[in-house]
């Protein structure tokens, strides 16, 4: 069974003790569709009155237990394809679709009512950044080609336990961060000291800069205050998301507008060249070097 899940290398490999992406896809997409197909029966069949429905709640907290899975499984995916051993492959990272509510509004795996599972993309029905709140992010299914094994997201899921705990963790410190810009107050040291232990952490990553915007990282840039070791921070977690947040020409162009009037451009170069970007970042920070000649 085991050889089964494996595709590429680690198909050949019978010492293979790591993560296979490929292999793991095809896992997030077959529970993905169990959990909507459950998900889909119960939301048509409602037990009628007086007919007991205790196999409606079992299948209910299967449907609840595949959420689960799918939110802890798309973390460790996005570890692999980010941390790949022994070089990297540009792979975009799983967003699994959200299930639709259980009737009567059943209390999802976090806490409260939920429209879908936690660390799943979901509609924003919930408020904005509320405990057990999960990604709000449209499905994007990765390209069926082959990455290389890795052992990363295997065991080490960094400092949060779920996708929605990383997120939740990253929206406040980009709250933070947008206070202390508006205020003209320094950034507090426990943002930098977040950024520091979770700079390697696509799912940490992606939502803060994506709360930021290009905008606000800019100013992020001028508020390390050229200190080497906030600067390194900000290379690798700007790398890190670049994997996973779409960081085109676009995004570039008005991060270094930004970084050019807050006086600080010549080091936000120095971070974007310095930082381990994914391919289609690189190449779209070349196009921008032709164009504005550096």
């Amino acid at each position: 069974m085991t050889a089964q899940m494996r595709s590429g290398p680690a198909a050949r490999d019978p010492e293979f003790r790591g993560i296979d992406p490929p292999a793991l896809d095809r896992v997030i997409r077959q529970l993905q569709d169990a959990q909507n197909a459950i998900q889909g029966w119960l939301n048509g069949h409602r037990p009628p009155p007086g007919v007991p429905a205790t196999g409606y709640r079992q299948a209910d907290q299967v449907a609840m237990w595949a959420a689960d899975q799918l939110g802890m499984l798309t973390r460790r995916y996005n570890y692999a394809i980010t941390h790949p051993d022994g070089g990297g492959v540009d792979v975009p990272p799983v967003h699994a679709p959200s299930p639709k509510p259980s009737p009567g509004g059943s209390p999802g795996p976090g806490g409260g009512v939920k429209p879908g599972r936690p660390g799943a993309p979901a509609p924003r029905t919930p408020s904005p950044g509320a405990p057990g709140t999960p990604e709000r992010r449209h499905p994007v299914r990765p390209p069926r080609h082959t990455a290389p094994p890795t052992s990363r997201g295997a065991g080490d899921l960094g400092n949060f336990p779920t996708r929605q705990a990383a997120a939740k963790a990253a929206r406040a410190d980009a709250l933070a961060v947008a206070a202390a810009v508006r205020d003209g107050d320094p950034v507090p040291d426990g943002v930098w000291k977040h950024l520091r232990a979770n700079a390697d952490d696509p799912d940490y990553t992606e939502a803060l800069y994506e709360r930021l915007g290009p905008a606000s990282a800019a100013a992020l840039v001028k508020a390390a205050h050229g200190d080497p070791a906030r600067l390194k921070a900000l290379r690798e977690s700007l790398g890190t998301s670049s994997h996973h947040l779409t960081m085109d020409a676009r995004w570039l162009r008005a991060f270094l507008a930004e970084a050019d009037r807050e006086g600080v451009r010549p080091v936000a170069l120095q971070v974007l060249t310095g930082a381990d970007l994914s391919h289609r970042t690189r190449e779209a920070l070349a196009g921008l070097h032709l164009k504005a000649g550096g």
